[in-house]
């Protein structure tokens, strides 16, 4: 039932795409897709796969009408992600895109017999996939060796509770320890130099408002770019490493003129993936060696250069929170 499910859907989305953008139209005569691009389309994360959807069809040229995409439905389950990558195997993708959730990526992986996977998760697990999302050894070790730079020694260290923020903090305690900086755990009353907050955004306003008149460093993860309005302005004069909200840009412009919506950080990631995927395509090296062999693909994520086990290094932005916005001050580069 779950193939069936995938077949109708991908089927209904080649239909509806034909119609309204030559993104999606294989080439008359070339049947061979540019890569496979599996993504949640029915279930809880739809709206946000469709956004993701939007953003891979606009890294494709103006106009297009060969190297394409093809579209396959996860849904929300490892079972249905398998099926999607094994329909992927069959349609003959050279790459596969996605999945988006950490828990599909080995079954992925597995289906996939050996096509390479670029994951729209930051959690490849050891899979054999590469992680394209940002990751918590990026986004943490880009503001550490920042705030190393700029001459904070004491951190505390104020965690969260999902899984992202278990392997934030575990990558805080190994970083401080290789920059030689002094980690101890978050207490009100405290005085460090600077509180690292791992949780999501709403937690690292929550801390911010404890903070404010102490003159103790704020520092935080890309998570706190979520933030807008009051929240914003509570983390005024804070230290976080993401991805430049510059570069990135251009790509919510365009997005937003297409389909009448702002773009999220997300939905970057697959307009990244498919730019990828174009640069290997043209080099002649659509595979694993291609991707691993690379100086580093440009993307509005951040510029990321794959390693064979997976992970990836990337460029991240350094940003200060301002006058209710980001203002960049530097950029770094971390595992």
């Amino acid at each position: 039932m779950i193939e069936r499910r995938v077949l109708l859907h991908t089927a209904w989305l080649a239909t509806l795409a034909s119609a309204c953008s030559p993104v999606w139209a294989a080439a008359k005569g070339d049947d061979r897709p540019l890569a496979a691009l599996l993504l949640p389309l029915t279930g809880p994360s739809a709206d946000l796969a469709r956004s993701m959807q939007h953003a891979a069809a606009l890294a494709q040229p103006p106009g297009a009408t060969k190297n394409t995409l093809v579209v396959f439905d996860t849904g929300s389950t490892p079972e249905g992600a398998a099926t999607a990558a094994g329909l992927a195997v069959k349609r003959g993708a050279p790459l596969i895109v996605g999945p988006l959730f950490a828990a599909q990526v080995t079954p992925v992986v597995k289906a996939a017999g050996g096509i390479p996977v670029v994951a729209l998760s930051n959690d490849a697990g050891g899979s054999g996939g590469f992680a394209l999302g940002v990751t918590p050894a990026q986004t943490v070790g880009a503001i550490l060796n920042y705030a190393r730079s700029r001459g904070v020694r004491r951190v505390a260290l104020s965690p969260g509770t999902t899984r992202w923020d278990s392997l934030a903090d575990a990558v805080a305690r190994r970083q401080a320890t290789e920059l030689g900086l002094t980690l101890t755990d978050f207490a009100p009353g405290a005085t460090p130099d600077a509180v690292l907050v791992t949780g999501d955004a709403d937690a690292f306003a929550g801390v911010a408002r404890g903070l404010q008149g102490s003159g103790v460093q704020l520092l935080g993860t890309y998570q706190g770019m979520a933030l807008s309005g009051a929240g914003l302005a509570a983390i005024e004069g804070a230290w976080l490493a993401a991805p430049d909200p510059d570069g990135f840009a251009d790509f919510a412009r365009r997005f937003e003129t297409a389909f009448g919506n702002p773009p999220g950080q997300i939905a970057g990631l697959a307009y990244d993936a498919v730019g990828i995927a174009r640069t290997l395509r043209t080099s002649g090296h659509l595979d694993r060696d291609g991707l691993t062999g690379s100086a580093g693909f440009a993307g509005v994520t951040g510029a990321v250069r794959f390693a064979a086990d997976g992970t990836a290094t990337r460029e991240l932005a350094i940003l200060v929170a301002e006058g209710g916005a980001f203002r960049t001050v530097a950029h770094s580069q971390s595992a």
